[in-house]
């Protein structure tokens, strides 16, 4: 039985989550009133989960498992949001005022700032730089890339109750004495709250930049850039300085994904009919997960549930489709797929191709992120239970999920359409 820890009672709720954030004693009474009477609500709602259910096995704890699953589920309700691709159209190239290009690496700084209102939990990120750039937020260094063509996506947490600082380094090592001036870039940032609404940050007179080597520190968000100079606006986001454009990238490189299905599949056909699928992603020691976003898609058919919450549902096994996950189970995840092999033709029962193939990024509180993809670690079985898709759900008489080959070396992925970042 899954045992979902039950952290929604044991640790501690942030400022941000109760919205305690005031500018006023009084507002702040207010506010404190308003969380004693939401833990309260918690706590009746808990209560009356637990008298509700059935009498656990000896091995459950009842606690820690059957509570925080419901509670679990409760927030996913609030973790549902339409996915989002993102473009530079409304992003502007940005350099410093140096007329012309040099060497060496330059800095660039976006701070966000904290709001009494909204909670930001999550940033999806995709630039381009001439040449090298290294992406920090909030002093953690999140990735690198190279080459203005070769656009990237990263998916971030980021800070609740604090400001947030975007700093990129751009080093330009490639010739000088370029008309663009010195290490041009270009970036747009989407924002997701905790309320389900976002934002969108694009490069433009708005950062600061310095025309010299960055300083010690200086991706730190409590370093003080206000003496720093405005970046120039060197192009729009529609053109570039070298002929040509870039290619967006895929919300999720679902190359690594397996494709897979029970061990029904002989010879490339399966029965018709429904399966049941599920994996349950466990945040390493010391990691909490914040935030995510997944790409799937099923031959024929399917329905995505994550934290026992519907999130959506496929029938074209032409186009994927992309999900987003502002909040998640700091703790544990589950996600459960009801995939259908369809019929050839009305009234048909012959057997087909059947396959379900999905990736999932998740960003952790320290920065990281993980990509997390369909293969045999995944459970599945021969038809759809009652209740399959609840956090809860016993799954270990389940079989492994079988694998039919990565979707990057098949035949599918020619067939079929990629959300872009």
């Amino acid at each position: 039985m899954l045992n979902v820890t039950g952290h929604m009672f044991l640790r501690k709720f942030s400022m941000c989550e109760l919205g305690i954030k005031a500018s006023t004693l009084g507002d702040t009474i207010h506010r404190t009133l308003a969380m004693f009477l939401k833990v309260v609500s918690l706590l009746s709602l808990a209560l009356f989960s637990l008298a509700a259910s059935h009498t656990p096995p000896a091995s459950e704890d009842v606690n820690t498992g059957q509570i925080s699953d419901r509670l679990s589920a409760r927030s996913a309700l609030e973790a549902r949001e339409e996915f989002t691709s993102l473009h530079f159209d409304n992003a502007r190239w940005i350099g410093t005022s140096e007329p012309v290009s040099v060497l060496g690496p330059r800095p660039f700084r976006k701070r966000v700032p904290s709001s009494s209102t909204k909670c930001p939990v999550c940033a999806t990120i995709i630039l381009s730089s001439d040449d090298i750039y290294t992406l920090n937020v909030n002093g953690k260094e999140i990735g690198t890339g190279e080459g203005w063509r070769n656009v990237v996506t990263y998916t971030v947490a980021l800070e609740s109750e604090s400001d947030n600082v975007f700093a990129v380094q751009v080093n330009n090592t490639i010739g000088s004495g370029k008309p663009m001036g010195a290490s041009p870039f270009i970036a747009t940032i989407l924002v997701n709250y905790k309320d389900g609404s976002t934002d969108m940050i694009y490069t433009d007179t708005t950062w600061k930049t310095l025309s010299s080597v960055p300083p010690a520190g200086w991706t730190s968000p409590s370093f003080d850039d206000l003496q720093w100079e405005t970046p120039v606006v060197k192009l729009a986001g529609t053109q570039t300085a070298w002929g040509g454009l870039w290619v967006y990238p895929p919300a999720i490189d679902m190359d690594p994904a397996q494709a897979i299905w029970t061990d029904e599949r002989v010879n490339n056909v399966a029965p018709v009919g429904r399966r049941a699928f599920r994996t349950t992603i466990t945040s390493p020691y010391g990691k909490t997960a914040v935030c995510g976003k997944m790409v799937i898609d099923a031959d024929n058919n399917y329905t995505l549930y994550v934290n026992g919450d519907y999130q959506g549902h496929g029938g074209d096994w032409h186009t994927m489709q992309a999900y987003s996950f502002p909040i998640l189970d700091p703790d544990v995840n589950v996600i459960a797929v009801d995939g259908e092999n369809g019929v050839v033709s009305p009234g048909s029962t012959q057997p087909n191709p059947a396959s379900v193939v999905a990736g999932m990024v998740v960003a952790y509180n320290d920065g990281s992120f993980a990509t997390y993809y369909t293969s045999k670690d995944w459970k599945a079985v021969h038809s759809v239970p009652n209740g399959f898709e609840d956090p809860g759900y016993d799954d270990g008489s389940w079989m492994a999920a079988s694998e039919y080959g990565t979707f990057g070396t098949s035949s599918w992925k020619s067939m079929t359409t990629i959300p872009q970042a």
